[in-house]
């Protein structure tokens, strides 16, 4: 038997020691991070490789092998993470700190919690299943933080036999109560937005200030970004965002269950729809959005600008293909004066199978351990390395495997980030269960 309350302490002090370094992204230093993790796998008996993309940074591989006759799964997670504002931190973000049953510091949803557990299902599974029908694989990527091109993607490019799959469980989605009831909803992300980034460039003639005309560079790229902005105001109901209602609507009462289940009619959608846009990561399931992240134009006071420049973060729904939306940008623009220019196109994928082996293994393990709660399909509104595995065919799912109220969704990428001591030994117990079912 597992004393699984020995395996959550045990899981706490080392996401501690692990939170108390400072991978921050940017600058990006992963060399700590990957030799840490490298002395937990070796002290476990595993054997891991550290591959350099870059003078500072490093990806990290370890594999525990099967007998072949399943393909491999991979449980990925990554050792970099975003900025903080030390002045509004009650505790020290690198200082791993452990009380009140949680562990506390920057990364520790995003993502180094979930490297423990994944590393400490990894070892429990070597332990009690010695015959297995499948390769798991363990990958500790970098930059992940800044789109993957230190990390993920330059793994898939130079060491994709070292990270092929069939499954990959990633972050992306989370169990999440009071968000849709009392009763937890574990959102599985099978599909997430794609990022691209454009930049307008409006076209105009310099002047006076003094002497306003109609070819103001600033005036031509304010109107354009008034014609772009109508985008945020036009919803729709995908696949995905459709299943997970139809699942969600199971534990709501009527007529709200009836509402949600038949979403696909659009008199219900338009009814249904002022609640679902009030949540905003609902509302970015619903729609592409566009948002002005960078502006730029003149130099001088009293000088019309002859360029003005705007850089908008655009994220697609998954069945939007990119050089659709540009047509649409500029038929919507109408102004042969502004340029667009692609900074970033996104990795076009497929949306992962929920009537996969992995899926329904995953929804059994979460029934049984989580009583009442359902397993939904989502879709991720912001982005994950998932789409550069997507793009490569393989099958991923996102989930962070813990039960977390909005209160503490909030803290990811905010301030005073932690994890229940409770959360990780559910989720190392999801992940062991999970990997124990699929490997034979």
């Amino acid at each position: 038997m597992i004393d699984w309350n020995s395996v959550g302490e045990e899981a706490a002090r080392l996401l501690s020691a692990y939170l108390k370094i400072e991978s921050l992204n940017p600058p990006g230093d992963e060399r700590e991070t990957a030799a840490y993790l490298s002395r937990l796998l070796k002290e476990r008996g595993f054997e891991s490789k550290e591959y350099a993309s870059g003078e500072k940074r490093r990806n990290l591989i370890a594999r525990l092998p099967g007998d072949g006759s399943k393909k491999a799964i991979l449980l990925y997670n990554h050792m970099d993470v975003v900025e903080v504002d030390r002045a509004h931190w009650t505790c020290d973000p690198f200082g791993g700190e452990i009380h009140d049953g949680f562990v506390w510091g920057r990364g520790a949803i995003d993502m180094k919690g979930m490297g423990i557990m994944q590393l400490l299902a990894l070892d429990l599974l070597k332990k009690n299943q010695p015959k297995r029908k499948r390769d798991v694989i363990f990958l500790a990527a970098a930059d992940e933080e800044k789109g993957g091109e230190f990390g993920a993607q330059w793994m898939i490019q130079n060491h994709w036999p070292e990270v092929e799959a069939e499954f990959n469980w990633d972050e992306g989605g989370f169990g999440l109560k009071d968000l849709f009831g009392p009763k937890p909803v574990f959102t599985v992300a099978v599909a997430e937005k794609k990022a691209l980034w454009v930049r307008l460039v409006a076209h105009g003639k310099p002047g006076h200030g003094g002497m306003p005309h109609d070819d103001n560079a600033a005036n031509i790229l304010l109107r354009a970004l008034q014609r772009v902005l109508k985008l945020n105001s036009q919803f729709e109901l995908n696949p995905v965002a459709k299943e997970m209602f139809r699942k969600v609507a199971e534990m709501m009462p009527f007529p709200k269950s009836f509402l949600l289940k038949h979403l696909g009619n659009p008199i219900f959608f338009r009814l249904a729809l002022p609640a679902l846009r009030s949540n905003g990561t609902i509302a970015a399931m619903l729609r592409d959005t566009v948002s002005i992240t960078v502006l730029k134009a003149g130099a001088k006071e009293n000088v019309i600008p002859e360029t003005a420049e705007a850089t908008l973060d655009i994220r697609l729904l998954p069945d939007h293909t990119t050089p659709g939306f540009l047509d649409s940008l500029k038929n919507l623009i109408r102004d042969e004066r502004v340029e667009i220019v692609v900074i970033q196109a996104p990795v076009e994928g497929k949306t992962s199978e929920t009537g996969s082996e992995f899926y329904k293994t995953l929804a059994t393990v979460l029934s049984e351990l989580v009583p009442d709660s359902i397993t939904a399909p989502m879709l991720t509104p912001g982005g994950t390395d998932s789409c550069h595995f997507r793009g490569k065919g393989v099958n991923c799912y996102g989930l962070f495997p813990s039960v977390i109220d909005p209160g503490e969704i909030k803290r990811f990428h905010g301030n005073d980030e932690r994890i229940s001591i409770e959360n990780l030994t559910l989720g190392t117990r999801i992940l062991y269960e999970v990997l124990c079912r699929m490997c034979v």
